[in-house]
């Protein structure tokens, strides 16, 4: 049994043992209406899930500290606005037997919220704009800070320049491309009128997309004669959109300044007065909406300790809307790690660490400013299914961590059947799934689109030695749309499905990936970073990526086999990072796919060199016209040993018009060993749970 799915046959068997011998579940309810003073029955119900979860320990030692039966915490409908994260410790954990459940009470829909409603909105003409102002005295006594502003269910956009899109670094006076693109920049020059002077410019943030950042810096001197502004510390990256001899200049925005609100849907907190000022969309009424504002960073905190054996155990949650959190990075952090590729150390609004056996389903998480769920700290053997994440500042859910203890790794999660979409809001280059250091993952039949890098990424090593992730599954997951560009303002060098470094057992299969764009460079299908060996890439279909379907930058022993690979602008198959390579390793082997591009397009971005690969068995097929290979015709590629036993022909795909590659029966790739295979089930599936979303 692959140990990704231990999960599943642990609750199985639970559900059997249950009905085998278990007693009735005990059951609580909590209701908007209720009081935590009542005794949690179905007439008289707890009014938070605090008072629900100490219920649940009292009864626990009224019984020596163990559970003799089941409990369900039954959540009416309506919204509970947390004054604290809920926190759940190991003396608050069930068993395998007797696991403890908080679950939507029938077809109600609960939402915790960490957020707190505006009110009180007045209107006024500021500068001859038409705006509406709420005071809040608690901004104003500097108890209340937020970044974020949902109105009616929709995120806000703090005041900024431009309203849409980016501008374009003009200069960089202390810039050398001949340098290393990871040593920054302190200043930077931009065209007129795109900076002013501010108010209140210590609030003020430029953000500043390059390269896979986007990364939040603040003024430290603006010389308007010259068009100057000098950053508040050294910008993370060079100030190039990428490499190259000739690179164009980063991109960026001004956020967070009154000077700057003039679109409807845009607003500004000034923490020195406490107004909240905000121009209404068209047919706003202020007296009408609801507006909300976030007040704390996480939502919900499981608080185990693996390394002293003391776990969160066997909690799930069903049915349950997760919103309105705010995390924000230190004001100009030294270190800049959050602001750092996926922005991976940025938590999370759910965070379980050291928990065992703990699930979500079905629920939501939404309208936050960082990553969904996080499971981290020895977490093991738990389970995010059929749940919808959207409007995420950074990314979806995070499995293990960047810097760990070997000897306490996050394993054995699996996230299934979820649509996560609309990420890196905030922080551009959140991920929708990102796994660190971890291992018997599996992902599997997730709706994943709209994010501005990656999607599922999984490692974090950037060498060979490291095989601290290995034996990950990713599987009939939809991945597309991702990248963004234009008004979206997109980052670089990313793929739809991402691996960093050694992962022995890590298979990537039946994965439908498409429509993957890039702001100046990548862009890629499946992509293979720095290091990455010994993975299975096989029986995908990727389709319009701005670079290569297939993507490796310098690594070992990979299997690329059986793919459909289409449609790739930039080139098909791309190889970087040859320096990288180890010598007497073959990259990887490249056998058994169906290849085709279009007049326009190219198979390979650059020559190669001194590149270990195997070529065999693949079929190629140029738009009718003779495939180049970088400058090789066909039996120039040949003669270098490359595909002599592979075929060009036309693939015969089903309806490649409408984007359906499936291939015909009397295909010429079947004569070369390709294996037909089924993607109709990728995606979430409905496979008897509560899917409400």
């Amino acid at each position: 049994m692959p140990p990704a799915r231990y999960l599943r046959a642990v609750l199985a068997l639970s559900a059997v043992l249950r009905l085998q011998a278990a007693p009735q579940p005990r059951v609580f309810y909590v209701a908007t209406n209720g009081s935590d003073a009542n005794s949690g029955g179905s007439n008289a119900p707890f009014a938070t899930l605090e008072r629900a979860r100490d219920a649940v320990r009292e009864l626990k030692r009224t019984h020596g500290g163990k559970l003799d039966q089941p409990v369900n915490v039954l959540i009416h409908g309506g919204v509970y606005r947390l004054t604290q994260p809920l926190q759940f410790a190991p003396e608050d954990s069930g068993t395998l037997q007797c696991p403890i459940t908080y679950a939507a009470f029938e077809n109600d829909r609960p939402v915790l919220s960490g957020g707190r409603i505006i009110a009180g909105w007045k209107p006024a003409t500021v500068s001859g704009r038409k705006l509406w102002v709420a005071d809040l005295p608690a901004v104003r006594e500097g108890k209340w800070n937020f970044r974020e502003l949902w109105v009616n269910g929709e995120r806000r956009q703090r005041a900024r320049n431009p309203n849409r899109g980016f501008f374009r670094i003009t200069g960089v006076p202390d810039m050398k491309v001949s340098e290393k693109y990871n040593y920054g920049q302190e200043r930077f020059q931009f065209a007129p009128g795109e900076i002013g002077q501010y108010e209140n410019p210590e609030d003020v943030e430029l953000v500043i997309m390059g390269f896979w950042l986007s990364t939040r810096l603040g003024i430290a001197n603006l010389d308007a004669a010259q068009n100057m502004v000098t950053l508040s510390r050294r910008s993370t990256f060079r100030l190039t959109d990428g490499f190259g001899r000739q690179p164009a200049l980063g991109r960026y925005y001004v956020e967070n300044a009154f000077e700057l609100l003039d679109a409807p849907g845009e607003w500004y907190l000034n923490r020195k007065t406490g107004k909240l000022y905000y121009m209404p969309m068209p047919g706003e009424e202020m007296q009408k909406v609801e507006a909300v504002a976030p007040a704390l960073e996480s939502l919900v905190r499981f608080d185990g300790d693996a390394r002293q054996g003391r776990m969160v155990e066997y909690l799930a949650f069903r049915g349950i809307g997760f919103e309105h959190a705010e995390w924000w990075v230190p004001r100009d952090d030294p270190h800049s790690q959050y602001q750092r590729q996926a922005s991976a150390f940025v938590p999370a609004a759910i965070q379980l660490h050291g928990a065992r056996g703990c699930s979500f389903e079905s629920c939501t998480v939404k309208h936050i400013s960082q990553y969904a769920i996080e499971f981290s700290s020895g977490s093991e053997h738990g389970r995010v299914a059929h749940c919808e994440m959207s409007d995420l500042g950074a990314g979806g859910i995070k499995v293990g961590e960047p810097d760990t203890d070997p000897r306490l790794l996050t394993h054995d999660i699996e996230i299934a059947d979820n649509h996560i979409h609309h990420g890196g809001r905030t922080f551009h280059q959140g991920h929708a799934i990102w796994i660190g250091h971890s291992f018997h993952n599996m992902v599997e039949h997730n709706d994943v689109h709209d994010f501005f890098q990656i999607a599922i990424s999984l490692g974090w090593s950037w060498t060979y030695s490291n095989r601290l992730a290995h034996d990950n599954v990713v599987e009939y997951n939809h991945v597309h749309h991702i990248g963004g560009t234009g008004e979206q303002g997109g980052l670089s060098d990313h793929g739809a499905i991402y691996t960093l470094g050694v992962m022995p057992g890590t298979v990537i299969r039946y994965n439908l990936l498409h429509d993957i764009t890039t702001a100046d460079y990548g862009g890629s299908g499946v992509y293979l970073d720095m290091g990455s060996g010994e993975i299975l890439v096989e029986k995908n279909i990727v389709y319009r990526t701005a670079s290569g379907s297939f993507h490796q930058n310098y690594g070992k022993n990979n299997v690329v086999r059986n793919n459909i690979f289409v449609l790739g602008h930039a080139a098909q198959i791309e190889l970087g990072g040859q320096d990288g390579a180890l010598p007497g390793h073959n990259n990887y082997l490249f056998e058994r796919n169906v290849v085709y591009w279009s007049r326009d397009e190219k198979f390979l971005a650059s020559p190669w060199n001194n590149v270990e690969v195997v070529f065999k068995k693949n079929l190629y097929w140029h738009d009718g016209m003779e495939p180049k290979f970088g400058p090789l015709n066909w039996a120039q590629w040949q003669a270098k040993g490359m595909d002599a036993d592979s075929a060009i022909a036309d693939p015969m795909f089903v309806d490649p018009a409408h984007d359906d590659f499936r291939l015909k029966p009397q295909s010429p790739a079947f004569q070369l060993g390709f294996e037909a295979f089924d993607l109709t089930g990728v995606g979430p599936r409905n496979i008897g749970m509560d899917t409400r979303r």
